[in-house]
């Protein structure tokens, strides 16, 4: 990872960063957070995940930072003390520290910490081989649309994928395919329409969502949202999941049954190219 971070105002070494043992984060998982990739050297949606950082603030009743206007010239300028050119930078804002009683009031500043992270994207083997998952019952919390620091559940939910020898984990609940343990989920039906769950408090406004729809609109694709059943979700002929650091990656595989033919669809591919072109045209850097 980056040897420097961002913490309350300043860029400093991450060896050296201190956050008080009562902010609000570490004791009751208060905190909202957001990450957005870097392409050779250029921020990717970054307006949209940090509109989702106001939205998730302001549902909590979290105070936006004192430099929240500032954010994306810390976030370059983070990118560029690290020597970043491809990776990720992570963006977190907590209350900040009170007594340890549930409700506190935060009389001090929010704590806002940026990390960013060198990591190369674009040769993920997941691109090209895909990933196989598991389903599991969404246990999480009813408000999944705030992008919250509190990712027990999916932090268990990937720990066991693992060890039931899968990649991921895809959650449902009574209705039907809610999303990833940390993305969107699409199908594709035999006639090439995507279908993704419409927006809901029961899964996250995924940024990278949004672009592959539009970017399927613009190719003349039919986009419907609407509920996929675990039933409709096992016959798609296409599987694939969206996230800031998956992008867009096929599922191969799931409970152990193969997706089509096992491979990356046709309608998939058309996306994941559509994305690479996208990010391909942006034109602000990441460093100066």
């Amino acid at each position: 990872m980056g040897s420097l971070i961002y913490l309350n105002g300043e860029i400093q070494p991450a060896e050296s960063a201190r956050i008080s043992p009562f902010d609000r984060a570490f004791l009751f998982g208060e905190g909202i957070y957001e990450v957005c990739i870097i392409i050779n050297g250029q921020f990717v949606d970054m307006d949209s995940h940090l509109a989702r950082l106001d939205r998730s603030l302001g549902a909590c009743g979290m105070t936006p930072p004192p430099e929240r206007a500032q954010l994306p010239q810390i976030m370059h300028d983070l990118a560029h003390a690290n020597g970043i050119t491809n990776g990720f930078a992570y963006l977190q804002v907590t209350p900040g520290a009170t007594p340890r009683s549930f409700t506190a009031v935060p009389q001090g500043r929010p704590t806002v910490m940026i990390l960013a992270q060198a990591q190369d994207f674009l040769s993920a083997p997941s691109l090209s081989r895909g990933i196989t998952v598991q389903l599991q019952p969404d246990i999480r919390w009813l408000h999944r649309d705030i992008k919250t620091t509190m990712l027990l559940p999916q932090v268990m939910a990937k720990r066991s994928a693992l060890a039931n020898g899968v990649d991921d984990t895809l959650f449902f609940d009574e209705l039907g395919i809610t999303e990833g343990s940390s993305s969107n989920v699409f199908i594709v039906e035999a006639s090439g329409t995507l279908i993704t769950r419409p927006l809901s408090h029961h899964l996250l406004a995924g940024c990278t969502r949004a672009r592959i729809i539009t970017l399927a609109q613009d190719a003349g694709m039919k986009v419907e949202e609407r509920i996929i059943t675990r039933d409709e979700l096992l016959r798609a002929p296409e599987v694939f999941v969206t996230s800031a650091t998956y992008m867009i990656v096929p599922v191969t595989s799931i409970d152990g049954h193969a997706v089509g033919d096992g491979q990356t669809g046709e309608v998939t591919k058309r996306l994941q190219d559509a994305y690479l072109d996208f990010m391909r045209s942006l034109s602000a850097p990441a460093t100066r």
